[in-house]
């Protein structure tokens, strides 16, 4: 399955608690149509250059996900139908899912073991 980025900008009139509640909504999304949610960064509030829906700034997130073509469509018309999103860009990501590794083992990779002769 591929790989996706999606970021979107909520409105940052609203509290602590909802956004994220609103976080949580896109993450489920997400879960909920098979996909799996591989990481959540919260860039949080941030300052436009310009005015988007009269706002000056935004708090920012990022989700990285995995899953089938259909995730990135229903995200949009959620975007769509959420008022307090205020910009969002859902992309395939150019990044691999990178196996989690335990503290203290290290694996190889394919580059490890190519030498240069």
């Amino acid at each position: 399955m591929p790989i996706y980025e999606t970021v979107f900008v909520l409105d940052p009139s609203l509290d602590d608690k909802t956004i994220q509640k609103e976080i949580k909504k896109v993450e489920d999304l997400i879960t909920d149509n098979k996909g799996e949610v591989l990481r959540t960064d919260k860039w949080g509030k941030k300052r436009f250059t310009y005015p988007i829906k009269k706002r000056h700034e935004g708090y920012y997130t990022l989700v990285l996900f995995e899953g089938e073509g259909k995730i990135p469509k229903e995200l949009e018309r959620a975007y769509k139908l959420n008022e307090s999103c205020l910009r969002y860009l859902t992309v395939v990501s150019e990044e691999e899912a990178k196996p989690i590794v335990s503290e203290g083992k290290e694996e190889k990779t394919q580059e490890d073991e190519l030498t240069v002769s």
